[in-house]
């Protein structure tokens, strides 16, 4: 019964659609990000390819639209990214894994990546910047007050995100968690309805709680570091700061004495298996890009123990019995794509970084920008908290990530057009001010020559 109404409901929302493309990017974000079919325990529904059925309609539509424009702007992340793309296919034809493995993988990240190319050529309004925010804090943090409300309701046990989705892992369920809790933020400083903004909050408390509930140490590193961003990105530091001593003391109260126990041994690390474990897996990611420093090994290299041990010859480090994730999405993409791959990657990050502080700089004194200001400083917090929580965590294709990337560099280009007329406008007048300078210096000199002739008139 619950597969036969959540059908209905995706068969319901495919009109609107074709009705406009950008009501498209919006369900696939849904879906794709948030993995509400795995709500549905079997069945005929629970298997179906939502997210690509609701892709080919957004193409079908975009394609038969007159509305939307069917270009892609070039921009430093857009080419970046197409480095990338393409550069992970020349890694996936080198790859050392078997193929089936690579290309699946493969299809996977470029689906993505195309998604997002699609959704950044249609957010062509600040409307629709909004609606794809709102999308990612809504979808998300639904799941996050799910897992608090449960958290609390078991005496604060373990929660992690949608069974068999893509962040079901209570350390990547963090990290995506992290990164809506600026964007979140945002929605509720420009909100102006009352319900709005305590509703706004009252989700900004159950997901902060929901990131300590997973138990995961990347995760508290991040919204650490995150929190701190936070604050010193944001203009209203009073209500910032009022926000996180609330998260601060509801985690002193509410969380078990368990989650402190297994905190307290960030600090203890060499002691702890997990720990050394990860150091482990990040020295053996650099061994493969060391020995493959162009190519890497290709997409999940490091699970399959016999390709991954003979290239650990000569070395200390312990050999792989089972496939192993580098639990780090910089070393994930570094013994998968190799040095060229790893620093592509990095340059996307700079490229997004730059779009936010773009974003700051140009919209300052400027009220109608308001908005574009306060999602570049939130957007440097959210990027933090990935950073640093995904130093920790595979997640170097986490569709979320890479879909607040293009959010950032679509609301930079939106506030490029809208000022460009305004600085068209000024140049114009200043160029009228210095022909008005001009012309009142050249009958100054008139008149001074003129006056100079009379005088001289007047001695003879």
């Amino acid at each position: 019964m619950r597969g036969l109404v959540f059908f209905l409901v995706f068969v319901s929302s495919l009109p609107f659609i074709l009705v406009s493309p950008f009501n498209g990017v919006l369900a696939w974000y849904a879906f794709s990000l948030t993995d509400f079919h795995t709500l549905i325990w079997g069945g005929p529904f629970a298997n179906l390819n939502y997210a690509y059925v609701i892709a080919l309609l957004t193409c079908m539509s975009w394609l038969l639209s007159r509305d939307d424009k069917k270009n892609l702007p070039f921009t430093p992340l857009v080419i970046a990214v197409l480095a990338f793309s393409f550069w992970i296919t020349v890694t996936s034809l080198f790859a050392l894994q078997p193929n089936p493995t690579v290309w699946d993988k493969w299809i996977e990240t470029q689906k993505i990546l195309f998604m997002c190319f699609v959704g950044y050529a249609l957010t062509t309004s600040r409307d629709r910047v909004d609606q794809l925010i709102w999308v990612l804090v809504l979808s998300l943090g639904a799941w996050g007050a799910k897992g608090t409300m449960m958290a609390l309701l078991t005496g604060g046990g373990r929660i992690h995100g949608p069974d068999a989705g893509k962040i079901s892992d209570n350390n990547h369920f963090a990290v995506a968690l992290i990164i809506i809790l600026p964007l979140l933020f945002y929605l509720w400083q420009l909100a102006t309805k009352r319900y709005l903004r305590r509703g706004l909050m009252a989700l900004g408390v159950l997901v902060s709680l929901a990131i300590v509930f997973t138990y995961s140490r990347g995760g508290f590193l991040g919204l650490t570091a995150m929190g701190l961003i936070f604050w010193l990105r944001s203009r209203a530091k009073a209500i910032s700061a009022l926000f996180i001593l609330v998260i601060g003391l509801s985690i002193y109260f509410l969380a078990p004495t368990a989650w402190f126990n297994r905190i307290n041994t960030i600090e203890d690390y060499q002691n702890d298996g997990s720990a050394t474990s990860r150091l482990d897996f990040w020295r053996a990611s650099l061994r493969i890009a060391d020995i493959r420093p162009f190519v890497g090994g290709g997409f999940n290299v490091t699970l399959f123990p016999n390709i991954v041990n003979p290239l650990l010859r000569g070395t200390d480090i312990p050999r792989y019995t089972i496939g192993k994730a580098t639990h780090s999405s910089y070393f994930e993409v570094l013994s998968e794509h190799g040095w060229v791959g790893f620093t592509i990657f990095v340059i996307i990050g700079a490229c997004s970084w730059a779009n936010c502080a773009w974003l700051v700089r140009r919209s300052r004194g400027r009220p109608e920008l308001t908005w574009a200001n306060l999602l570049g400083r939130m957007g440097q917090a959210a990027l933090v908290g990935y950073w640093v929580g995904g130093a920790f965590q595979s997640l170097a294709y986490l569709d979320e990530y890479w879909c607040v990337l293009f959010i950032f560099d679509a609301a930079r280009r939106l506030v490029a057009n809208e000022i460009a007329p305004a600085v068209g406008t000024y140049a114009l007048k200043a160029a009228s001010y210095r022909d008005d300078i001009a012309t009142a210096a050249g009958d100054n000199r008139t008149m001074l020559a003129a006056r100079k002739e009379s005088e001289g008139r007047s001695v003879l």
